[in-house]
């Protein structure tokens, strides 16, 4: 059901209430031991979720094709990003007693997981996912069945949740890939999105031509509607691409920042233990070694 605009949906408002109670309690129990920064990281992940699925945005965007595809890049590239830096599987960890943690941890290490968070299926599953919704039939079908439109959204969702679960590397799941791996993880898809974004921005017909039948008097014609909708998708995401190698890089120099001091110290450590050793020895023979 829709009021001025906004949706109200019997799926996404009563999961965000509950996604946003459970990690509020979990963080209270936390006892600060969660760092303040991370939950408002997953407060901003909810609240783009919350505007790709229930505000104007959401009932336009079966209107107007770039107002679809604005929900689009929010729900894949957007908010998956900030709930993952919200930390909530580690936050369940630390606000969980001994039996849920083993749970947990069982959970975790199940063959389901580790088989739903291998990279190459995540990699493979978001660049499908994405191109069905986009540039097949299924947009069109989508904006005017309600069913299929939540199912269209909970994919994208969940689609980049997985996408960016390896890349971002926070919460511990089986597969951690090293930073290497992670840069050429996002750069390849961000390669793959910019070469279809040209291929389609070059196109002279429209893809989806019912929403021109449901379009606002104010929405541009159909191709220039394709047209600022790839462009959105194309401009914005690759900005939000090159902040996320952006940040996995810092990560990666300030890992091996670290790594350099803990070989530092260790060396330190043993060339001290060998002047302490050399120094005993001149003590016990009475000269120098």
């Amino acid at each position: 059901m829709t009021v001025a605009g906004w949706t109200l949906d019997p799926f996404w408002l009563p999961l965000l209430a509950a996604a946003a109670l459970l990690y509020a309690r979990a963080w209270r129990a936390a006892a600060g031991r969660h760092p303040a920064w991370r939950l408002a990281c997953f407060a901003a992940g909810l609240v783009i979720v919350a505007a790709a699925t229930v505000t104007p945005l959401e009932s336009l965007g079966n209107r107007v094709l770039w107002v679809n595809f604005t929900g689009f890049l929010a729900l894949t590239m957007a908010a998956p990003p900030l709930l993952l830096l919200g930390a909530p599987l580690t936050l369940a960890f630390r606000a969980a007693g001994p039996a849920g943690r083993r749970r947990l941890r069982r959970a975790v290490r199940s063959r389901l997981v580790k088989a739903l968070t291998f990279p190459v299926f995540t990699w493979l599953l978001f660049a499908v996912v994405t191109y069905l919704w986009q540039f097949t039939r299924l947009t069109d079908l989508a904006a005017t069945n309600w069913l299929l439109r939540d199912l269209q959204l909970a994919t994208l969702l969940v689609t980049g949740l997985l996408f960016w679960l390896p890349a971002l590397a926070i919460d511990p799941v089986g597969w951690r890939l090293p930073y290497p791996l992670r840069v050429l993880y996002v750069f390849v898809e961000m390669t793959h999105k910019a070469l279809f974004g040209g291929m389609f921005l070059s196109m002279n017909t429209a893809m989806h031509a019912g929403f021109a039948e449901r379009a606002p008097a104010w929405a541009p014609e159909p191709i220039a509607d394709q047209r600022i909708a790839i462009m959105i998708l194309w401009l914005a995401g690759n900005l939000l691409f090159v902040a996320a190698l952006a940040s996995i890089i810092v990560g990666w120099i300030r890992y091996e920042a670290r790594n350099q001091r803990r070989i530092d110290r260790r060396l330190a450590l043993q060339r001290e233990a060998e002047r302490r050793r050399r120094a005993a020895l001149e003590q016990v023979f009475h000269r120098p070694l």
